[in-house]
C-alpha cells in the first residue's frame, strides 16, 4: 500500500501544477478580453494622440478603446519588452 501512495505523489503533484498553469491562463485570457478603460476616451476614437481614428462599429461592441493599428502597435512593444 505505501508504494501506490509514493507512486501517487508525483503524480498528485504534476496534476497540481497542471491546475495552476490553467487558472493563470484562464485568468490571463479573461483579463485580455475584458472591456478597456482609458480615462482619454470619449466613446467613438481611438485614444492614441497621434491617432484619434474613428473607431468602427465591431471595435466599438467588443468595447476596445484603441483602433486596430494602434492596438497592434501596443501589443508589439509589449511582446518586445518580454
Amino acid at each position: 500500500m505505501k508504494d501506490r501512495e509514493h507512486a501517487a505523489d508525483p503524480i498528485d503533484r504534476a496534476q497540481q501544477t497542471s491546475e495552476q498553469f490553467l487558472e493563470a491562463d484562464i485568468a490571463n485570457a479573461r483579463a485580455n478580453s475584458a472591456p478597456e478603460q482609458h480615462p482619454d476616451f470619449d466613446g467613438e476614437h481611438c485614444v492614441e494622440e497621434d491617432c484619434g481614428a474613428a473607431l468602427p462599429a465591431a471595435r466599438l461592441a467588443m468595447r476596445r478603446v484603441r483602433c486596430v493599428e494602434c492596438q497592434q502597435r501596443k501589443e508589439s512593444k509589449q511582446r518586445r519588452k518580454l
